[in-house]
């Protein structure tokens, strides 16, 4: 009962430990909701970030917004009015001393306090504004918020610049400006006691004439450098003037040192931001549309500028670091309904990656000016990988100083803490959107929390199918049933969508999806055996007897499938033909064979029409009688299937089987043509390539015309130098009468030629 009644005392002690640590730390998702230009809009909990529309701040530069830790909105300025979570005009929230034209304001809120909160106004163009404050009291107005103080004066005289840096005591705040007309800086520190009425006071390097007190100030990530945009809009002012300073700044002491001014002076700069590493910085150059970049790490920061390939929309103004890790930047351009996006700024040069039209504003316009953010708002963990089942790194930079650090990843998977280790992996086993927070612990300050949503996405369903067998010969065409795929390789990694599996083995695939997750299936495809078909010789069965065809090797789970559709396993014919059969395996694999059957009757047994022919010899004429599983007797008692007349004569041949026997007989004329012409009797054109055409002998020597007749003395073929290819095309079997003559000598043959179909 004791222990239990402990581990109850201790779990709310933790609850309220993690309580208190929450109400006095910054979050990263403060600065997630952005509103800005012509009712402009970002959401960055969302990746890439979604448009807003529903905002009602409409100016030309000036704005700040502010959401909670968990990025829901709280209420955003434009240094005049104020507007509610509901896009209503805040209690209090009109009035402000602010000016529309004014390029910065910025909202903080109270260290210790998690209700109320800081406007900071800058106001150059109307010199009695001078620099100003209020606050909001978000537990007024059921949560809405109320603006209790108004217009509260710092300074009589300001630039319009502003910016904020977190203490060295990482719980306090910097507020910082400068004098117009001045060369002086100046801090104010925001505790939980309240705003400090005393600034901490800091010469600059010149003096702050009314052409230098347009552009941007911002502080580095490691909130230990300073950047200002000091140059004029009026070109004909820019010959001499500083236009970008670089600083030095002691979050320790707010004291500000070693102003350098950066070249080139002739630009007109207004944006200045830093790259989320602190590496480099960037300005932009509204008059000319130049982008700007300075290396920090160099020996000479001032050598280092190089110009950003920025083609496009004309002027390029502020600049703002996002809780994506990306610079974004606003186009004076009054058409252009995007923001220009930097997209890898902690890189050299071009590498940057600029895009001109980065990100759509859905219809709406931005103009000059940006939200203002504390750096530290902005300080941000990196995601590498958005997978399930998939390890995903975290990483943060080592400036943000941390002696360890409590991770939570958002799913039920316990807290990594204790360590002050900069990286992180966590694997989360379903898809979804995670709230992830890294709280940073350092000796001597407050905790500081930072949080951002990971989406993770679920790995692509790839199926390639069950491990199966391939038949000899056949191909497999393996088709990933999946969608949404962006690309695919293979075991021979070749990227078609499809692969034709033509060989036994190991096949797979490697898928990726459009948000880059990767699965892979396989399956192995084994030599299927082919089903053993033998239906055996041809044979020669006896006039009216039937044959029962079957399968010689009989297989378990095969189907048979015969030439006439049947599918029994034996198949019983009455006539001559050409029989087959198929059969099919378990596996789909199918053999096929096939047979000739023969019926001892004419024309089986048939050595041809009485003829007469030329022979010789180099071609001996041959009477065949081939046909399978028979025995044979010739008229001269020879017994094998052909048989070579000798002279002219009558010849027969008998062809038996166990059961019966057929006899045929042929009268043959036979002329020895070597030293005459000689025009043989028959054709038969039948295309079996024998006794097609009329081949006639001895017409080598000469040019011979012919001339073919009908029964009835029409003439039907002629040839005046005749080459052997009369075949008898579309006439009908029969005899015709033929002439021969050869042109020279005037020699004729006549006769007549049987045709036989």
């Amino acid at each position: 009962m004791k222990i239990h009644l402990w581990r109850q005392l201790l779990s709310c002690l933790v609850l309220l430990i993690l309580h208190i640590v929450d109400s006095r730390t910054y979050a990263q998702l403060a600065a997630s909701q952005w509103y800005f230009g012509q009712q402009a809009g970002l959401d960055f909990r969302f990746l890439p970030p979604t448009p807003l529309t529903n905002g009602q701040l409409n100016t030309a530069e000036g704005c700040s917004s502010r959401a909670d830790s968990v990025g829901n909105l709280l209420f955003y300025t434009d240094g005049i009015t104020v507007w509610n979570r509901l896009h209503q005009v805040m209690v209090g929230g009109t009035g402000l001393t602010g000016s529309s034209s004014t390029s910065q304001y910025i909202i903080v809120a109270q260290p210790g306090n998690s209700y109320l909160y800081y406007i900071f106004s800058p106001s150059e163009y109307t010199q009695s504004a001078g620099f100003r404050y209020a606050v909001v009291d978000m537990r007024s107005q059921n949560g809405l918020g109320e603006v209790l103080i108004r217009n509260q004066l710092l300074q009589a005289s300001s630039t319009e610049r502003v910016a904020a840096a977190l203490h060295a005591n990482r719980r306090d705040v910097w507020v910082i400006g400068h004098e117009r007309n001045s060369d002086q800086f100046y801090a104010y520190l925001l505790s939980a006691q309240g705003l400090s009425l005393q600034p901490v006071r800091s010469r600059d390097g010149f003096v702050h004439q009314s052409v230098q007190v347009i552009g941007q100030l911002k502080v580095s990530p490691t909130g230990r450098k300073l950047a200002l945009a000091a140059s004029t809009i009026n070109p004909q002012q820019t010959q001499g003037i500083p236009s970008v300073e670089l600083l030095d700044f002691d979050p320790a002491t707010g004291r500000i040192t070693n102003p350098v001014i950066l070249p080139p002076a002739r630009i007109t700069s207004y944006g200045v931001e830093f790259s989320p590493d602190g590496s480099k910085l960037y300005v932009t150059d509204p008059l000319w549309g130049g982008l700007f970049q300075y290396d920090l790490t160099s020996p000479n920061v001032a050598s280092s500028v190089v110009q950003i390939p920025a083609p496009g929309s004309g002027s390029k103004s502020g600049l703002q670091l996002a809780p994506d890790g990306r610079i974004y930047l606003a186009h004076t351009n009054l058409s252009a309904q995007f923001l220009g996006v930097i997209s890898d700024p902690n890189r050299l040069g071009a590498a940057c990656a600029y895009v001109d039209q980065g990100i759509s504003l859905g219809g709406r316009r931005a103009t000059q000016g940006l939200p203002s953010f504390m750096a530290q708002d902005l300080w941000n963990f990196t995601v590498l990988g958005a997978c399930q089942r998939h390890p995903v790194r975290f990483t943060f930079p080592a400036f943000y100083g941390a002696d360890s650090v409590r991770w939570d990843f958002g799913d039920s998977t316990p807290i990594l803490s204790a360590s002050a280790s900069m990286t992180a992996t966590h694997i989360y086993q379903n898809p979804g959107r995670y709230l992830v927070s890294l709280t940073l612990y350092s000796s001597g300050g407050q905790p500081y929390t930072l949080r951002r949503y990971v989406d993770i996405a679920p790995l692509p369903r790839v199926n390639l199918g069950r491990d199966t067998a391939l038949c000899p010969g056949n191909t497999l065409l393996l088709t990933p049933t999946v969608a949404g795929i962006t690309s695919y390789r293979w075991q021979d990694n070749s990227t078609a969508a499809t692969f034709m599996a033509q060989q036994p083995g190991w096949y797979w695939v490697d898928v990726t999806s459009a948000a880059g997750c990767t699965a892979r299936d396989s399956l192995f495809i084994t030599r299927a055996l082919q089903p053993q078909i033998q239906l055996g010789m041809d044979t020669v069965v006896c006039i009216g007897q039937t044959l029962t065809l079957r399968p010689r090797l009989v297989q378990a789970g095969v189907r048979y499938r015969w030439q006439d559709g049947s599918t029994a396993a034996t198949l019983t014919i009455n006539q001559p033909g050409l029989y087959w059969v198929e059969g099919t395996n378990a596996l789909g694999c199918s053999q096929r064979d096939s047979l000739r059957v023969y019926y001892l009757t004419p024309p089986t047994i048939h050595l041809g029409q009485d003829t007469a022919l030329c022979q010789n010899s180099e071609k001996a004429f041959v009477l065949d009688a081939t046909l399978p599983g028979v025995r044979y007797r010739w008229s001269d008692g020879s017994t094998n299937a052909t048989f070579t007349p000798p002279q002219s004569g009558t010849y027969w041949v008998t062809v038996s089987t166990a059961f019966c026997s057929a006899t045929d007989t042929i009268r043959l004329q036979i002329y020895d043509c070597r030293q005459a012409v000689f025009v043989p009797n028959i054709i038969t054109p039948n295309g079996d390539g024998k006794n097609d055409e009329l081949k006639i002998i001895g017409l080598d020597q000469g040019t011979w015309v012919l001339n073919i007749y009908n029964r009835w003395g029409k003439e039907v073929y002629q040839a005046s130098d005749y080459q052997h290819s009369w075949n008898a095309a579309n006439l009908p079997g029969g005899v015709y009468f033929y002439r021969l003559r050869e042109i020279k000598t005037g020699q004729q043959v006549k006769g007549w030629i049987d045709v036989i179909r």
